[in-house]
């Protein structure tokens, strides 16, 4: 068993949101933990994000170690707020951990996801 406090052990740490354009998108890359302690981070991320010019948002779940029920309210509160706008918003996947919160709670096909 790996020792949690050895300095090369990988821990879930706080939400970091990284934005960039690519093409017509304009993409939230999220690394570390989405949860209820985070989730105000995304949610400013997100509204600064959507008031931007661009067709397109996307939110890259790639880099997500661990979310919550919390978080995935946020996600889904970010689809209907793109939907009122008139905007699209597709997300990457997550890994594993992270598109099982979607697939247990029946939410995943709320989303449209890219690759």
């Amino acid at each position: 068993m790996a020792d949690p406090t050895a300095p090369d052990t990988p821990v879930p740490g706080p939400l970091v949101v990284e934005s960039s354009l690519e093409a017509d998108a304009l993409v939230l890359a999220l690394h570390g933990e989405l949860d209820l302690t985070s989730a105000p981070v995304f949610e400013r991320e997100l509204g600064a994000a959507q008031s931007s010019n661009a067709d397109r948002l996307v939110i890259d779940l790639s880099g997500l170690e661990f979310m919550d029920s919390t978080g995935l309210r946020a996600l889904l509160l970010a689809r209907e707020r793109a939907e009122s706008d008139g905007h699209g918003l597709t997300l990457r996947r997550g890994p594993r951990q992270v598109q099982r919160v979607l697939e247990l709670t029946r939410t995943v096909d709320a989303f449209v996801f890219e690759d």
